[in-house]
C-alpha cells in the first residue's frame, strides 16, 4: 500500500513563509491615521497600521492641502480611503489592515495579526504616529489628555426633510450638529432628501460619565436647536382658527450610536531608533513641495484622471 503523504494546507503554508522570513526597511511608520498615510505617501516608506482608525466621516481638509493630494476631495475620510487602496496596490501596506499588536525588541519588530500570523522587520527607524498596540517603545516622559470628541447619531423619526446642513453652538456640549443624507434610504437621487444627523461634543473624563452629558441630554438640546431653526415634525391636521394653514408635530429624533473618540498623546524619551510624530495631516503635506516620484503617485495619478 503506498504511504499517503501528509499535505500542508495552502493558508497555513503561507503563514509559515510569513514567519521565517525576515523584512528589512531603513525606516518604517507606524500608524493608522491619515497622518501616517500621507507621510508614507510622500516618503515612500512602509507604514504598518497598528490601530486603523478611519477620520470622522465630515471632517474636511484645507483646499489647498487637498491640491496637494492630486485633486482628492476635501473630505478627510474619503482621502484616507483612496491612499490606503493606492498605497496597498503600491506595496506600502506589507501587513494590511489585520494588525493586532507590535513588538519591538533592538532593531527588530514583531508583527501579529488579528489572525494569529507573523511578519518580522528589520529596521534602523522607526517614525511613530499612533502607539496603539505598539510595545517596546522608551518611557513616557509626559502625557496630554485633551477632551474627547463624543459623536451622538441619532436617525431622525420625524422632520426629516429641511434646507439646513449644520447648526453650531458656544458650548463644548453639542458643539455642532451635522444633517446628512440618511443611509436607511440608499440613493436619494429624487430630489427628495431626508435627513439624519450627528451631534458633536467635547467632553472631559467626568463630563463623560455624567448623565448630564449622556445621549439623552444629548436629544433634547438638538430638538431644541431644530425647533428654534424652525424644522417641524409630520402634519397634524388643519389649524382650528384657519383652516388654510396645516398643523404640526415636533420633530422627533432616536440615539443609535454614541462613540468616544480620545484625545490622549504620549511623550517618550529620546530613543535614537525612534522618531515620534505628532503632525496633521495639513502640517505634513506642508513640508513636501512636490508629488512624490513612486508607483504610488503614479497610480493616484492614474485614478483622479479616471475619475
Amino acid at each position: 500500500m503506498k504511504e499517503r503523504k501528509e499535505v500542508t494546507p495552502s493558508h497555513k503554508r503561507g503563514i509559515l513563509k510569513l514567519g521565517k522570513h525576515t523584512y528589512q526597511y531603513d525606516t518604517i511608520i507606524i500608524g493608522g491615521g491619515l497622518n501616517a498615510k500621507v507621510y508614507s505617501y510622500y516618503t515612500k516608506c512602509p507604514c504598518i497600521c497598528g490601530s486603523d482608525v478611519a477620520p470622522f466621516r465630515f471632517d474636511v481638509l484645507q483646499e489647498k492641502v487637498v491640491q496637494g493630494l492630486s485633486g482628492q476631495d476635501k473630505n478627510a475620510l474619503q482621502s484616507w480611503e483612496t491612499l490606503n487602496f493606492i498605497l496597498g496596490l503600491a506595496g506600502q501596506l506589507p501587513m494590511g489592515d489585520k494588525v493586532a499588536s507590535l513588538n519591538i525588541r533592538d532593531s527588530a519588530l514583531k508583527v501579529t495579526t488579528k489572525d494569529s500570523r507573523l511578519g518580522q522587520f528589520e529596521f534602523n527607524k522607526l517614525v511613530i504616529f499612533d502607539d496603539t498596540n505598539v510595545y517596546g517603545l522608551p518611557l513616557i516622559k509626559e502625557k496630554k489628555v485633551g477632551k474627547s470628541r463624543v459623536l451622538d447619531w441619532f436617525d431622525v423619526r420625524s422632520g426629516m426633510e429641511h434646507q439646513h446642513d449644520s447648526f453650531e453652538s458656544d458650548e463644548d456640549f453639542v458643539k455642532k450638529v451635522i444633517f446628512y443624507p440618511s443611509d436607511r434610504f440608499g440613493n436619494q437621487s429624487s430630489g427628495r432628501i431626508r435627513k439624519d444627523l450627528v451631534s458633536v461634543s467635547y467632553l472631559d473624563e467626568a463630563q463623560v460619565k455624567d448623565f448630564e452629558y449622556s445621549d439623552t441630554m444629548a436629544r433634547f438640546k438638538v430638538l431644541q436647536m431644530m425647533k428654534d431653526a424652525g424644522i417641524r415634525g409630520a402634519r397634524n391636521g388643519r389649524d382650528t382658527n384657519n383652516p388654510n394653514l396645516y398643523r404640526y408635530y415636533s420633530p422627533k429624533i432616536e440615539a443609535t450610536q454614541r462613540e468616544i473618540i480620545p484625545d490622549v498623546t504620549n511623550y517618550y524619551e529620546e530613543d535614537p531608533r525612534f522618531e515620534f510624530r505628532y503632525d496633521t495631516p495639513e502640517e505634513i503635506i506642508k513640508e513636501f513641495d512636490k508629488e512624490p516620484d513612486s508607483y504610488a503617485s503614479k497610480l493616484l495619478n492614474l485614478l483622479t484622471k479616471t475619475n
